[in-house]
This record gives C-alpha cells, sequence and structure tokens, in this order.
C-alpha cells in the first residue's frame, strides 16, 4: 500500500469548504508570472514543467508544508527546480537574497506590513496637473523616460520622499533630471523658482 503525502487530504474530513475570492498580493502576481514564464507560454520556451513545481510543493516538510501561505509554496518549490534543474546555484540564490535583503530602499515597502490599501478618487489641482503634463511632454519629445524619473523618485532622501506629496516627488524628480541632462541650468531654475516666489 502507498503510504499518504502529507499534502493528500483526499477523503480526510476536513470540514466545509468556504470558496471566497480575494484579491492578490504584488509579490503573488509576480510569484505567478514568473512559474508561468518559467513554464513556457503555449509549450515554447519551456524551463520546468507544472509536474516539476507540483511534486517540489508536495515534497516539502510538513512542517514547513503547514505554516507556508500558498504562494510561500511556490516560490520555495520555483527555487528548488531551478537549482536541481542548474538554472541557479544555492550560492547565487543566497547571495541574492542576501543583496535583496541588505539593498532595500527607504521608498521599498515592497513584503513589510502596512495595512489596508484603501484605493480612492480625487482631483487633481492645477499645479498637479502641469506637473503631469509636462512628464508626459518631456517623454514625447525623448527628454526623459519614465525610468529616470522613477529612478530619482526613488534616490530622494528619506526625510524628503516621507514629507513630500505624490506630485512634490515627481516636481523634484523632473527638476533633477533636466538639470542632469543640461536641458536648464541651476541658475535658470532659481530665477524661474524666484519669479514664482515674488507672485505670492
Amino acid at each position: 500500500m502507498i503510504e499518504r503525502s502529507h499534502h493528500d487530504m483526499g477523503g480526510l474530513p476536513a470540514g466545509k469548504v468556504e470558496p471566497a475570492e480575494h484579491d492578490y498580493a504584488d509579490w503573488e502576481r509576480r510569484i505567478d508570472a514568473m512559474a508561468v514564464l518559467l513554464w513556457g507560454i503555449k509549450g515554447t520556451n519551456k524551463l520546468l514543467t507544472v509536474d516539476e513545481h507540483r511534486k517540489a510543493i508536495e515534497s516539502l516538510p510538513p512542517q514547513a508544508y503547514d505554516s507556508m501561505s500558498y504562494y510561500e509554496k511556490w516560490i520555495l518549490a520555483l527555487a528548488q527546480c531551478l537549482i536541481a534543474r542548474g538554472f541557479i546555484s544555492s550560492a547565487e540564490l543566497a547571495r541574492k537574497m542576501e543583496g535583496v535583503a541588505g539593498a532595500r530602499s527607504h521608498h521599498d515597502m515592497g513584503g513589510l506590513p502596512a495595512g489596508e490599501v484603501a484605493p480612492t478618487e480625487h482631483d487633481y489641482v492645477a499645479w498637479e496637473r502641469r506637473i503631469d503634463a509636462l512628464s508626459v511632454l518631456l517623454g514625447r519629445k525623448a527628454h526623459l523616460t519614465v525610468d529616470e524619473r522613477r529612478r530619482a523618485i526613488e534616490s530622494l532622501p528619506p526625510d524628503a520622499y516621507d514629507r513630500m506629496s505624490y506630485y512634490e516627488r515627481w516636481t523634484a524628480a523632473l527638476a533633477h533630471t533636466m538639470l542632469a541632462r543640461g536641458l536648464i541650468t541651476t541658475e535658470e531654475l532659481a530665477r524661474k523658482m524666484a519669479e514664482v516666489d515674488a507672485r505670492k
């Protein structure tokens, strides 16, 4: 007789199944996308199989299996499969994990407890609309990329990042990037800011 695996609950009493919909966290979506890419799209570029992944999940020690969430099991199984196939080594994985743990930027809250996100709609004030429009125009003229703006926002000092509103960060990032690209000079920016201050 084949011994029942720890994960196999088929036929065992487990109470009523309550189907419920829930949204997925960003890290769960990334794990799902990574798995789909590794399995190959429509059978092409397949690096792993679904069966390999399932077997790795079902081979987790009982204590680990019971303590992990659905996608935590997925990510551990994907790592085991990639190591087994020789795509990555244990040492490379350890180095990457250390790098991620030690290199988290101040703005990066991924995976940290932050409470529920309450999406709300609001109208934009005129200056916010102008900053958005300026960013779009600079992008269309190839004077600025989204990545440059994002990198400039993420490079703000922690106290400035926390103090500023969303579009205040955009403004600082646009100014920094335009200065770095030589589109404006610090003198021109200072003169314009003095003109604006004089209107108040």
